[in-house]
């Protein structure tokens, strides 16, 4: 019975052939687009959920009133991270980062320009990026440290093992690989080819730790239910 079935529907496709067309061709738009609906909802519902601690991870934001004008922003005064963490048992860790950077990252012959962050000591204590090389422990001890992802790494080193290598930043000071991470997933909220850590010696970071005017352009928590 079901082998008339299909025979029948067989000799109607080519009886009807531009009807057949035409509903063929609809059918077939239709489940594309909404296949790839389905990807893309999947995908944005997925955005930053690779953190280990994405349900305790928050943004600090201000609305700030001008003129009897509210404006919602991310910049925050360089000091903000130590006084969220000492003001609350619920936050293990707060880590603050500059606004995404471009600089040129120089090894030998190769150079290239790349964007990344500097970020706070806590950077890889509130977000879990996979390691390749080294570990998040271990990963920015001081404001001279470097790491990369993985496409960067290969760019700059080809296939040499990059740890402890040199790579010259804007041609005026050197930093030290020290880990290399996966490639940073599309959904997420940070894309970088690096990070490195702030230098509290310079003159600027230095008088940005006691002056309320410096400002950086986010700060995230790591909480422990509790909500900002």
């Amino acid at each position: 019975m079901i082998k008339n079935y299909i025979k029948m529907a067989w000799r109607n496709l080519f009886r009807n052939k531009a009807f057949s067309l035409t509903n063929l061709l609809g059918l077939t738009i239709g489940l594309t687009c909404t296949m790839l609906i389905l990807l893309w909802v999947w995908d944005e519902l997925g955005y930053d959920k690779f953190h280990a601690n994405y349900n305790n991870t928050y943004q600090v934001i201000a609305n700030r009133d001008f003129k009897n004008q509210i404006f919602t922003d991310r910049s925050m005064v360089f000091p903000l991270a130590g006084a969220l963490e000492n003001s609350s048992p619920q936050i293990k860790h707060a880590v603050v980062t500059t606004h995404q950077q471009s600089h040129i990252l120089q090894n030998g012959e190769a150079k290239l320009k790349k964007d990344g962050y500097t970020v706070g000591e806590h950077f890889f204590d509130v977000f879990s990026w996979k390691f390749i090389k080294g570990n998040a422990a271990t990963a920015l001890p001081d404001a001279y440290s470097l790491v990369l992802t993985e496409s960067a790494a290969k760019t700059l080193f080809g296939k040499d093992d990059p740890i402890n290598k040199v790579v010259r930043i804007d041609n005026s000071y050197d930093s030290k690989v020290t880990a290399v991470i996966e490639d940073i997933p599309d959904n997420s909220t940070f894309q970088f080819d690096y990070v490195n850590r702030f230098n509290y010696l310079v003159d600027n970071e230095k008088r940005a730790m006691s002056e309320d005017k410096f400002i950086l352009e986010c700060i995230y928590t790591n909480c422990s239910g509790c909500r900002y």
